[in-house]
């Protein structure tokens, strides 16, 4: 039954769709006529008018130049200075050629010879270093640009050539091109045409009134860049039309109709239009427009009836869609609720994991911290023992410095004693900014009855300048104590046994390098030589924690520790550390700063 009713309204429409078609292939074949005729005529009208622009523009292409190459307008760029005989070269120039202005600038801008020298509106001082065309040429392009000048308030194209013309640009050779003649040329012809920038902006019209109005409506961005350029002085640059004049259309502007033609104009970036009345496309026409109107009328309400047609089979389509999305839906709930289920059980089964970890990694430590209170007590030892030695012999203020020594070594023992705290607790780890070297120094104090013990050699290459990093202090010494503890007892069996201590930066790392001249570390053992509970001191008993627990703390630290082989025998440690940065250095020093500007 749809189907005869749909085929009944089908042969009822047929006639009048037939009528439609005709009328509109009518209708369309003498507006493509008269279109086509008034096409041609813009064609050959732009063609003109962009030869008589690009005839004006290779006038005075070469002219800029020409002053660029020659040394009576140049003189005062290698004075740095105006000079009144390139002044007045320019002004003669500017004469001969018809050129409504030269100029010379320097690399900064600067105007330092102009041809209107003497006028009291003279270019000469000022600095056009904002212009595109002066930056342009200062790259060693040609530069070309049209605005209205910045001094005088007159608009003109702006041609200009660095100087000199090979090598690294000195300054820049400047003409400018007085287009108004072309304007009153096209006023006087009675056509309606006008010229656009790239940024489609009018600034050459038969219509004065249109000039510097738009294509369409600019965005804010081009506005700020043709605002900090002052290519066009301040004008408002509305829409010239109520549409677009991009592409080629019918186009209202002030209310009346017109046919848009365009062109480009190759070499400068411009396009020119050409505008005719629509009226004058349309008169063959005329009497068959109401005719046309009707038809279309009706075949609008044809295509919209098939279109709703359309609309309602596609309304029962997406109503099933609809249906089949709320069960993919309903089982997707399905899916994430299992999957959170399962990432529940997964977080607790890795919860158990880390707390495994923890405590195995927590026996470590406390391995480690044994090892650790080794050293301090050794060296404590050797304090107590010069103490008594220094108070037998009255020498108290040596004695008193001892004392202040151990009562140092009392607290990092309890220090150290934290470590299994902290390592635990990581975040209870304290960092500051600190100067490196006072580390390194803490370091030496701690490790040099060690050294005296050897009879080991210890130097110190440190920075003049302060080492800062953002770090825990206690950590790095740790490390360091290590290290130096370890040179020393590599460096005992040797006869000049010497470990050597440099700090630097490196880029963004403080870099610490530990070198000795022991026998060294074997090429197949120095992969394992930061494993725990290895160590090459078979005589010395020691446990094989300090380089373990070294890497670890560097790690910690953000930091690495490696070695390799020294030259020519021994030993090489490096221990880098991030450095304090940028930010955070000027932080530091505008703290450091403020009393000073408060007194």
């Amino acid at each position: 039954m749809t189907e005869k009713r749909s085929n009944r309204w089908l042969y009822l429409a047929l006639p009048p769709l037939l009528m439609v078609v005709a009328a509109f292939v009518l209708v369309e074949l003498f507006m493509d006529l008269d279109e086509d005729s008034v096409d041609r005529k813009a064609a050959e009208r732009l063609t003109l008018y962009r030869q008589t622009i690009l005839g004006e523009y290779q006038k005075y292409r070469y002219l800029p130049y020409m002053i660029a190459r020659d040394p009576r307008a140049t003189s005062a760029l290698g004075l740095g200075q105006p000079v009144e005989s390139a002044n007045r070269f320019l002004e003669e120039m500017a004469e001969n050629s018809g050129a409504d202005l030269l100029y010379v600038m320097n690399a900064e801008g600067t105007t330092l010879a102009a041809s209107n020298w003497q006028d009291p509106l003279s270019l000469v001082g000022r600095n056009y270093g904002f212009r595109p065309y002066f930056k342009s040429a200062i790259n060693g392009e040609e530069g070309q640009f049209f605005a209205i000048g910045a001094t005088l308030g007159e608009p003109g194209l702006f041609l200009a050539r660095p100087t000199p013309v090979s090598g690294r640009p000195l300054g820049v050779a400047v003409v400018k091109v007085d287009m108004r003649p072309l304007e009153e040329a096209w006023a006087e012809g009675g056509e309606t045409v006008f010229a656009s920038d790239a940024n489609g902006v009018i600034f050459l019209s038969s219509h004065p009134e249109w000039r510097y109005s738009t294509l369409a409506r600019l965005p804010e961005e081009i506005r700020q860049t043709i605002s900090a350029t002052r290519q066009y002085g301040g004008q408002s640059l509305e829409p010239v039309g109520e549409q677009s004049l991009h592409t080629k259309d019918l186009v209202t502007i002030d209310g009346k109709a017109f046919r848009h033609n365009s062109a480009d104009v190759g070499l400068l970036g411009w396009t020119l239009h050409f505008l005719v009345p629509v009226e004058e496309t349309r008169k063959s026409v005329l009497p068959i427009w109401a005719a046309t109107i009707t038809l279309c009328l009706i075949y609008l309400v044809i295509v919209l009836v098939l279109r709703g047609r359309r609309l309602r089979k596609t309304s029962v389509q997406l109503r099933q869609e609809s249906a089949d999305l709320k069960e993919l839906n309903t089982r997707l709930v399905g899916e994430i609720q299992e999957r959170r289920r399962v990432e529940s059980e997964l977080l607790e089964a890795q919860r158990g994991l880390a707390r495994s970890n923890r405590l195995a990694a927590v026996g470590e430590m406390s391995a480690a911290v044994v090892h650790e209170l080794s050293q301090p007590l050794s060296a404590l030892r050797m304090f107590v023992a010069g103490t008594r030695k220094f108070l037998e012999k009255g020498d108290t203020r040596t004695a008193s410095e001892n004392l202040n020594e151990i009562d140092s070594l009392q607290m990092r023992m309890a220090s150290l004693t934290q470590e299994l705290k902290r390592f635990a607790r990581p975040g209870e780890s304290r960092i500051e900014n600190i100067d490196l070297r006072e580390s390194i120094r803490t370091a030496e104090k701690i490790v040099r009855p060690r050294f005296e013990e050897t009879g080991v050699c210890l130097k110190l290459q440190l920075p003049d300048q302060p080492l800062e990093v953002e770090t825990a202090p206690l950590r790095v010494e740790q490390i360091l104590v290590n290290l130096l503890r370890n040179g020393a007892d590599a460096a005992a069996s040797e006869e000049r046994g010497e470990v050597l201590l440099v700090a630097g930066l490196a880029g963004n790392q403080a870099l610490l390098e530990i070198s000795d001249n022991g026998p060294g570390i074997p090429d197949d053992l120095r992969e394992r030589i930061f494993d725990p509970f290895f160590s090459t001191k078979t005589s010395s008993g020691g446990m094989g924690l300090g380089l373990a627990i070294s890497m670890r703390l560097a790690e910690d630290l953000g930091g690495s520790l490696s070695v390799k082989a020294n030259t020519p025998k021994g030993a090489l440690f490096q221990l880098s550390l991030p450095a304090l940065s940028g930010e955070a250095a000027e932080r530091k020093q505008d703290h450091r700063q403020e009393p000073e500007a408060a007194e």
